[in-house]
């Protein structure tokens, strides 16, 4: 679908903040009320929206997020939907993706030590094994997630980091009944939000406070189906040596930079980071990839690319 100038300024003032007032919405797009309504709704009826989410600080919960990816063998396109549903209902999963290039599958895995790690893997592993041709695990360190700052000319870009520093936060029960609706529906209204937990509305408000206070809530966002903007997204994937803290840090900064520039993952593994961008075609994607290569040549060993056509779950509090 092609958006207009209107739709991406809404689009783009949505993944700052997915539960930003309509009159916020419309001040950002330039807009009337009653226009930016009537484009949000459409938005959300096209399914070129199909999420709002909240970034949940699983870091700070205790949460080490572990990067699964899977070749498949002697397996249907029925067996393949079922793995991939298997995933997706998991509930450790945050994040579960197709992929097009060396892996078939991607999955980010949420667990607070490599014994519960070992059990969800092993549970996988004894109902779907014969499946399997390959596999391998990342343990993500730290990643800094990037708005959409394409969607917008001059757009301002701001970013939400998970995995720096691992905590102990306790949630109690209604913590965790917040949560649990929020992280797949950040534009839930309090009075919607009040009659599915049954909370008065300061209780919700304190809440909601706390987590912003306390880091638990970082932002609120949107997941956006790319085909139908034109977009895709990408992975690049890198293997580094004689990384010191300075050359990390401008990589780093070069996604950060980049319009289409949309999350980095320092990871440890086979690869030593992820690049994430989402661009229009293969060609915008390697013309990338060069200049990366180009200006990082005395840190990257190797890499490669992975297209990511589809993306099957998106929760940072999946519990």
């Amino acid at each position: 679908m092609k958006l207009n100038i209107k739709d991406r300024k809404i689009l783009h003032a949505l993944d700052l903040n997915s539960r930003a007032s309509l009159n916020e919405i419309a001040r950002k797009a330039g807009v009337s009320k009653q226009v930016a309504d009537y484009r949000l709704k459409r938005l959300i009826r096209d399914k070129i929206i199909k999420q709002f989410y909240t970034a949940v600080n699983f870091s700070k919960l205790g949460y080490t997020q572990y990067k699964l990816y899977l070749k498949f063998q002697n397996a249907g396109i029925a067996k393949e939907h079922e793995i991939i549903d298997y995933w997706a209902n998991c509930k450790n999963s945050a994040w579960v993706a197709s992929c097009r290039g060396r892996w078939d599958i991607a999955v980010s895995i949420l667990a607070k030590n490599i014994g519960e790690l070992g059990k969800i893997l092993d549970a996988f592993n004894s109902k779907y094994g014969l499946f399997i041709l390959e596999k391998d695990i990342l343990i993500t360190q730290l990643s800094p997630v990037f708005t959409k700052a394409y969607l917008a000319e001059n757009a301002e870009k701001s970013k939400f980091s998970y995995g720096e520093k691992i905590g102990d936060y306790k949630l109690d029960a209604i913590d965790e009944g917040i949560l649990k609706v929020l992280s797949s529906n950040a534009r839930i209204t309090i009075l919607e939000l009040m009659d599915k937990s049954g909370l008065t509305r300061d209780i919700i408000a304190y809440r909601l406070k706390k987590f912003a206070k306390e880091g638990i809530i970082r932002q609120y966002r949107i997941l956006i189906d790319l085909q139908k903007i034109e977009h895709k997204l990408y992975k690049i994937m890198l293997r580094l040596h004689s990384l010191t803290a300075e050359k990390e840090k401008a990589l780093m900064a070069y996604v950060a930079a980049h319009p289409n520039g949309v999350q980095y993952l320092k990871t440890a593994g086979s690869w030593d980071a992820e690049l994430e961008f989402e661009v229009k075609d293969e060609d915008e994607i390697y013309a990338l990839l060069l200049e990366i290569r180009a200006k990082f040549s005395d840190v990257i060993r190797d890499c490669e690319t992975l297209l990511i056509p589809e993306e099957h779950k998106l929760n940072y509090f999946p519990f």
